[in-house]
């Protein structure tokens, strides 16, 4: 069967893979395709992602613990496959103030009071609250890359376009399936799609290996955590978190109420002040060395979609769990057309892993 897959993000990369894979042919439609063109195109929310396996700022019909379970299950077989750039290391979620929300079903947690660690946290503060826990991540530079060289290795096609909705109707195959996030706002007239502002943070990092922890970290004077996540080549912060629209190509919303500037972008303080305090311990932080970019998370207010729509097949809306529910959202989205099981992903993993390296 011949199917059109629409966007160009992590989303419609696993899904072309996966039809690939099981015999289908396929084309990828996109204006824009995560990494190729770059890892700044903000719109792509792909090219910004950090990326830990944890499930976050999404709405679904399953419970926390459930999405946690079905992330870390669809990519263990990526972290057991040699080749492929997803590792396993300790992140810790760590509070200034007590919180009474239970901790969550994640791999080896414990309570933060019973850990015999060294927890982070910033000179001068107590962490009261929180837990340590085992989580994936994935190093996004080599893993979006990977995925295109891997598509393409499979027989798949990408044309690049932009598409007004009412080109969806005359798009070839049996099916189309949507994958394009926030392009759903005009491409379907989905209205619930909000654009949520995100910045990272990159700190240069030369290292022999990435640091062998992460964290979240909600430091007592902000109302928003703060995280850091480890690549080969940097330290990256994060946590902001600002809702609105793109109108016209331009960011229409919130604004950061305490604001610094770095790198010429205007971003919540905390992002660099709270992580710079605690990070500075394990890394040489300067900040003139510090680069910042942003994006927008697709956060779909009506929750997660993926479902069948006559010959649409939807698989957007994820929030800021895009890469952690990519398989299984490809597994739930291809389910629509063909019988797929989730035990397909481990010879996926090892097709991917054999892909030549670009």
């Amino acid at each position: 069967m011949q199917y059109t897959i629409i966007g160009g993000g992590v989303q419609g990369l696993s899904t072309g893979i996966l039809l690939q894979y099981i015999g289908h042919d396929t084309k990828i439609v996109s204006d824009t395709f995560a990494y190729v063109d770059g890892s700044d195109t903000p719109t792509v929310a792909t090219n910004y992602a950090a990326a830990s396996v944890y499930p976050v700022q999404i709405e679904s019909a399953y419970s926390e613990d459930e999405l946690i379970e079905l992330a870390e299950s669809t990519f263990e077989p990526f972290y057991q496959t040699d080749g492929i750039p997803v590792r396993k290391h300790t992140h810790y979620y760590l509070y200034e103030e007590p919180r009474a929300e239970p901790i969550p079903a994640r791999m080896e947690v414990q309570d933060i009071a019973a850990y015999e660690g060294n927890a982070p946290s910033r000179p001068g503060r107590r962490v009261r609250d929180g837990y340590a826990c085992k989580e994936y991540f994935v190093e996004m530079p080599e893993y979006v890359p990977l995925l295109y060289a891997a598509y393409e290795a499979l027989g798949g096609e990408t044309e690049r376009r932009t598409l007004a909705a009412g080109e969806v109707d005359e798009l070839p195959g049996e099916a189309v399936f949507n994958c394009s996030g926030y392009g759903s706002r005009v491409l379907f007239g989905d209205d619930s799609m909000t654009a949520i502002k995100g910045h990272i943070l990159e700190v240069p990092y030369d290292g022999d290996a990435p640091l062998p922890f992460s964290y979240t970290y909600t430091p007592a004077e902000y109302g928003h955590y703060v995280y850091m996540y480890p690549r080969k080549e940097s330290v990256l912060f994060g946590g902001s978190y600002l809702r609105g629209d793109i109108v016209d190509g331009e960011w229409r919303g919130e604004t950061p109420e305490t604001p610094t500037t770095i790198d010429g972008e205007t971003i919540p303080e905390r992002l660099y002040t709270v992580n710079e305090a605690i990070t500075s311990e394990y890394v040489d932080v300067n900040r003139a060395d510090v680069s910042v970019k942003y994006g927008y998370r697709p956060y779909r207010a009506a929750g997660m979609r993926v479902e069948a729509e006559g010959d649409i097949v939807h698989n957007y809306g994820h929030g800021g769990s895009g890469v952690s529910m990519s398989w299984w959202s490809a597994l739930e989205a291809v389910g629509y057309v063909d019988d797929v099981s989730e035990s397909l992903l481990a010879d996926v993993a090892e097709t991917i892993a054999r892909t030549p390296k670009t």
